[in-house]
């Protein structure tokens, strides 16, 4: 499907950590993305952590605030690991630093 121009959005965390820090990536993502050679778009959220928090389905006011980053190729990564690094820090660089674990 990647490689037909289909777009996948995927959580690299794989759910939601209970206190908004972040947590390890699944492996899944980047093993599309350097199968297909799709370029990975790191997306940062945050402030969604205290408008629905885990375990709960209660919304709360809050405002969440999104980035983008650059994408990263595949094609310039010679391991799934170095491009799951990558992406990493660019989510991170888009978190305050109190998420940034």
């Amino acid at each position: 499907m990647l490689a037909k121009g289909v777009h996948i959005t995927t959580f690299v965390e794989g759910t939601r950590s209970p206190d908004g820090r972040m947590l390890p990536f699944k492996k899944g993502p980047f093993f599309l993305a350097m199968g297909a050679g799709a370029p990975c778009i790191p997306v940062s959220i945050h402030g969604t952590e205290k408008i629905l928090r885990k375990g709960s389905l209660r919304m709360h006011p809050g405002i969440a605030k999104r980035s983008l980053s650059s994408a990263h190729r595949p094609g310039g990564f010679a391991t799934r690991e170095e491009l799951m690094k990558a992406v990493r820090e660019a989510v991170a660089s888009g978190l305050p630093e109190w998420m940034r674990t």
